[in-house]
C-alpha cells in the first residue's frame, strides 16, 4: 500500500468513526431531551395538584376560622348574659359585631392567600408544560439521519480533497 493510499484509507476510516460518533451523539441528545421533557411534564402535573391542594387547604382553614369565630362569639354572648348584660344592644352588640367582622376578614384573607398560592402553582405548571413541549420539539427535530448525512458528506469532501491534492502533486 502506498503512502497516498494509506492516507486516503485513514481518512475514510476517520470519516466512519466520525459518522458513528455523530449518530451516537444525535441519539443521546434526543434521549436526553425526551427524558427532560418527561420530567417537566411530571413537574407540571405535580404543580397542578399542588394548586388544587392549596385551594382545598385554604377552604379547610377558612372553615376552621369560621368555627373558632362562632365559638368566640358564643363565649362572648354567654359571658355577657351571665353578667346580666343585654346581648342584643349597646356595647355587647358592638363587641359581637366586631368579632363577626374580624372573623369574616380572616376568612377572606385565608381564601385570598389560597387563591394566590394556587395561581402561583398553576403558572408554574404551565411553565413546566411549555418547557416539556419545547424539549419534545427539540427531540423531534434532532434527526440522526440528517446528522449522519452531514458527517458523511463532510468526511467524503475531506477525503476527495486529499485525493485531488495528492493527484496534483503526483503522490500515489
Amino acid at each position: 500500500m502506498t503512502a497516498g493510499n494509506a492516507t486516503l484509507a485513514l481518512g475514510i476510516a476517520g470519516g466512519g468513526l466520525n459518522l458513528f460518533s455523530t449518530l451516537a451523539g444525535a441519539n443521546a441528545t434526543r434521549s436526553a431531551d425526551e427524558l427532560q421533557a418527561d420530567a417537566a411534564a411530571t413537574n407540571a402535573l405535580i404543580a397542578e395538584r399542588a394548586a388544587a391542594s392549596s385551594i382545598v387547604s385554604g377552604q379547610t382553614q377558612a372553615d376552621n376560622i369560621n368555627t373558632r369565630g362562632a365559638q368566640t362569639l358564643a363565649s362572648q354572648r354567654a359571658a355577657q348574659a351571665a353578667n346580666g348584660v343585654d346581648v342584643n344592644s349597646g356595647t355587647a352588640a358592638n363587641v359581637q359585631a366586631s368579632t363577626k367582622y374580624i372573623t369574616e376578614q380572616n376568612v377572606n384573607q385565608t381564601l385570598a392567600n389560597a387563591a394566590n398560592a394556587a395561581m402561583g402553582y398553576t403558572t408554574q405548571s404551565q411553565n413546566y408544560a411549555d418547557r416539556a413541549g419545547q424539549l419534545r420539539a427539540a427531540a423531534d427535530s434532532n434527526s440522526s439521519l440528517v446528522a449522519g448525512t452531514s458527517s458523511l458528506l463532510t468526511s467524503a469532501t475531506s477525503v476527495a480533497s486529499n485525493w485531488y491534492r495528492m493527484q496534483r502533486v503526483g503522490v500515489q
